[in-house]
């Protein structure tokens, strides 16, 4: 029994890692349009691949964070965005970094949840 506890608890803190590292990103993109005075959007791909994608401007252009070489990033198989729509697409933070409307992102049918908050821009993991 303590094998298993031990592989769960390994499994949680991959999980974990990979949710934190979102909120970060998405916090690094938010605060960096705000410095920048541009809009940007979030892309949510539910499917086979999840994934996310970060573009701003009016033009949607990528948005490629430092030290990152794209702006999709794709999460790894043990990670799956569950949510009841397919899918959002282009979930505009304005250059005040205030989103549109509050989303919420659940992994692995609500093991983890990403919260954005509208309009304070709040993005936390729960």
């Amino acid at each position: 029994s303590v094998i298993g506890s031990y592989n769960n608890y390994n499994r949680w803190q991959d999980i974990n890692e990979q949710v934190l590292d979102m909120v970060n990103t998405l916090r690094q993109a938010r605060d960096y349009c705000m410095a920048a005075n541009e809009e940007f959007y979030l892309t949510v791909a539910i499917g086979a691949t999840d994934s996310y994608t970060l573009t701003y401007k009016d033009a949607k252009e990528a948005l490629n964070l430092s030290g990152e070489s794209s702006n999709v990033f794709t999460m790894p198989s043990y990670v799956d965005f569950t949510e009841s729509d397919e899918s959002f697409t282009d979930l505009k933070f304005t250059i005040l970094g205030e989103p549109a409307t509050s989303e919420t992102i659940t992994i692995n049918d609500g093991e983890r949840t990403i919260k954005i908050v509208s309009p304070t821009g709040y993005i936390y993991a729960e």
